[in-house]
This record gives structure tokens, C-alpha cells and sequence, in this order.
């Protein structure tokens, strides 16, 4: 893409609120002064570039090419997982808007091929995947034995409509990343199958969340869609010849490369 100097010039002022170089204050000023942008418009450019890089929905709307241009600059400067959440983001701002009567089909061309990039590239799920074990494990310090009982509480009273982005001591966090984080301190990092783990070299439990609907088939990140499994029997779960046999709230029953499995998901 072209570097643009004027969204060259948006974008840096946006970046810098982001990272606390500056305040949101001094950056609309900045863009009033130096882009002759009203307050509001200049509040919306910063503000909607800091809900990209949280993953977390937006109202108010920019053009296209800012769009493009945000998303071109968050997958250059901030990597895959930024991008992640940036796509997630306009996902959920596309799917507002249409409610107010707009199909935004510009918008939806310019997502794709940005999703793309994360949907064919490995690496860049690779990148993802070990960006949310970070994130769970982060949050998995805020638990202690104590809380087991309130987290159980959370975890049955999950509510999908909920924000994409929560905030734990004023750090932002992937909502999903919370409740695998749960998850697993729950049933104690260990597989559903054959009750083993990896121990890493920090002394920590590693565990692998599978999900029994997949993502990409809308399969949401509750107790009854997710199973805590080693790396050798999520792969074989997720590759393997599998038959789901009973699925609900309470229990899964499935078939895999011929062998009979029933795991209880409720607490």
C-alpha cells in the first residue's frame, strides 16, 4: 500500500495515545491543528484505532481508507495478533452497523483480505495461539483457591453478548482468554481423557483447550464447547476419525479412532 501522508499523520498521533506518549487531550489537539479535524472527528480517529488493537466493538464509523490504512499499519508495526484483534473489531462494527441498514461491502472486501492473511498464513496462528497462552496464563495469576467457587459461578453465567475485551487491574484482556483461563484452573490444567499435562520449565501446568464446535463454526468458548486436552489427544480429536455420539450442556460422548469416550462438562 501507498503511504499516505495525511493518514501517515493520523495514524502516528493515534499510536502515540495508545502507547501514553501523549494524551488523548494532545492528540485531538494535534489533529485539530494539524489536519484541520473538528474535535469530534479527531476524538473518533484516535478512539477507534485504540478499540482495533483492543479487539473490542466500535459505533462510530471512519472511511474505508482509514480502514484500510489502520489495518495495513497495525499488521506492519504491532504483528498478527494485533491484526487478530483488529479484524475482530470491524467484525463486530460491520455486523452493528447492518443493523442500522448499512451492508458496508467495501468494508467486508477490505476485512477479507486482511483475514485472510490470518487464515492462511501458520505462522500467524502459531503467533496467536502462543499470544493467548500468555494472555491466559497472565490472568491464571489473578486466581487463588479461594476463588474456585466464584469462578465456578462466572463460568455458568457466561453471557456471549458480553464485550469481547474485559479488563482485570486495568489491563486489557481477550474475554475469551478469561474464561479458558477459568477453565483450566478449574479442572486443574489436566487432559479430560487421560488426566496428564506438560510441566514447563517454569513449574506451571500446560493444557490445551479444544473446542467440540469449532470456532469457525461459531462454537463459543463456554464449558460446554471446550475440553481441556494434551497436545497428543487434541490433535487426535481434532484430526482423528471422531463421532460425537451425545453432546450437551452436561456430558460429551464421542467415538475416537474407534475408542469410546464420556467426559462430564458441568462443575
Amino acid at each position: 500500500m501507498t503511504e499516505n501522508p495525511n493518514l501517515e499523520f493520523d495514524y502516528q498521533v493515534a499510536k502515540k495515545v495508545y502507547s501514553n506518549s501523549i494524551s488523548i487531550k494532545e492528540g485531538i489537539i494535534l489533529l485539530i491543528a494539524n489536519r484541520n479535524f473538528n474535535p469530534s472527528s479527531a476524538n473518533t480517529v484516535i478512539r477507534t484505532f485504540h478499540k482495533l488493537l483492543l479487539g473490542e466493538k466500535f459505533t462510530r464509523t471512519l472511511s474505508n481508507v482509514y480502514f484500510e490504512y489502520f489495518l495495513f499499519r497495525i499488521y506492519n508495526d504491532f504483528g498478527i495478533a494485533k491484526l487478530d484483534l483488529a479484524v475482530k473489531a470491524i467484525s463486530e462494527h460491520i455486523e452493528y452497523i447492518k443493523e442500522k441498514g448499512d451492508s458496508k461491502v467495501k468494508l467486508k472486501k477490505i476485512l477479507a483480505r486482511y483475514s485472510d492473511k490470518i487464515l492462511f498464513n501458520e505462522k500467524a496462528k502459531i503467533e496467536i495461539d502462543q499470544a493467548d497462552e500468555i494472555e491466559q496464563d497472565e490472568i491464571a495469576e489473578n486466581f487463588a483457591e479461594d476463588d474456585r467457587n466464584e469462578v465456578i459461578q462466572q463460568l455458568k453465567s457466561i453471557n456471549p453478548s458480553e464485550p469481547q475485551i474485559i479488563f482485570i487491574k486495568g489491563k486489557a484482556y481477550k474475554r475469551d482468554n478469561k474464561i479458558i483461563a477459568q477453565i483450566k484452573f478449574i479442572r486443574n490444567y489436566e487432559c479430560q481423557i487421560c488426566s496428564s499435562y506438560i510441566l514447563k520449565s517454569n513449574g506451571k501446568k500446560y493444557i490445551e483447550a479444544a473446542h467440540i464446535i469449532a470456532k469457525a463454526q461459531k462454537g463459543q468458548e463456554v464449558l460446554s464447547n471446550i475440553l481441556l486436552l494434551c497436545p497428543n489427544h487434541h490433535k487426535e480429536f481434532d484430526f482423528g476419525l471422531r463421532e460425537i455420539l451425545i453432546h450437551d450442556d452436561s456430558k460429551i460422548q464421542f467415538r475416537l479412532n474407534g475408542i469410546e469416550h464420556n467426559i462430564n462438562l458441568s462443575l
